[in-house]
């Protein structure tokens, strides 16, 4: 019963949106192609050497250096430092990849790889919400405190013992590899496209048709899209809740962020909840430090 009843509701839900945009077609359309211009100007540049680059090392299992020259399991700080460079969600592609490859010594250490891997593109913040802010100050706290409240979380949570040597895969050749690689690199890119910009026109489908105030607005652009969410806080004159916002939204994420994650996570069985739970202390970390830095550089 309670089956059907999320089947109707989902059907209701899918006619309604089809209805909405039938009749405000010139109003998508426009909102895709501005979407579309911002992923191929900000998010596709920012994202795609990392994730072509992690996907050639794991193919060529470069990450069994760090474990031999540096005696220590490099599982954990490798993809702590890969999704720090390469933006959201790498860090679950990333702990999905190491997972399959065998790196971790199991699931739950997996699982717990998500907690602290959760990171927005560096160039994000010095291009974009530097733009928004006019102020790099603050932005650098802003990205100081999603850095440090990751590293609070790999210190707790990172694989900690010295995984067993495993075994070397018959190599491939370098046309191979890229050739993968590639393929994994527009995969992913592709569902962080479509995913992002169905709940970027839900978002503005919802504003479009209700008259929100300031900071409802900015919520719900910023509950459906990161992305969407942050550029909404230019309509405040307040650099200081911008700020608030922006690293809210860094740190918690969207819907489409979390679909995304979980879209990946479910191929291989790891946990999505994790990730909330890591998401939830990671905010909260993230916020208080970021109160903490303001307070001593005041």
């Amino acid at each position: 019963m309670i089956k059907k009843i999320k089947r109707l509701l989902l059907l209701v839900t899918f006619i309604i949106l089809f209805i909405l945009y039938y009749v405000n077609s010139t109003y998508i359309i426009q909102n895709i192609l501005d979407y579309s211009q911002l992923f191929l100007t900000k998010l596709f540049p920012a994202s795609f050497i990392f994730f072509l680059l992690s996907n050639m090392i794991l193919e060529y299992q470069l990450l069994d250096l760090l474990s031999h020259y540096f005696m220590m399991n490099g599982t954990s700080t490798y993809l702590f430092l890969a999704s720090m460079l390469s933006g959201f969600p790498s860090g679950a592609k990333y702990t999905k990849e190491l997972y399959q490859c065998g790196y971790f010594h199991n699931k739950e250490y997996a699982n717990k790889g998500l907690y602290y891997s959760h990171f927005p593109n560096p160039l994000f913040i010095t291009s974009s919400v530097q733009g928004i802010l006019h102020d790099y100050s603050l932005s650098i706290t802003i990205y100081l405190s999603l850095v440090i409240s990751n590293f609070i979380l790999f210190l707790l949570y990172k694989d900690r013992g010295l995984k067993e040597k495993r075994k070397i895969i018959e190599n491939k050749s370098f046309s191979i590899i890229l050739k993968s690689s590639i393929e994994k690199t527009f995969q992913t890119l592709l569902l962080i496209y479509g995913t992002s910009l169905f709940f970027f026109l839900i978002a503005s489908i919802l504003t479009k048709y209700i008259s929100f105030s300031s900071y409802p607005y900015i919520l719900v652009n910023g509950l459906f899209d990161l992305t969407k969410g942050i550029f909404s806080t230019t309509i405040l004159s307040s650099n200081g809740i911008k700020a608030f916002f922006i690293l809210f939204f860094l740190s918690f994420g969207s819907i489409s962020i979390h679909i995304q994650v979980s879209a990946i996570l479910e191929e291989i069985d790891l946990s999505y909840w994790d990730f909330l739970k890591g998401r939830i202390l990671g905010t909260l970390l993230s916020i208080g430090l970021f109160f903490l830095i303001n307070i001593i550089l005041m």
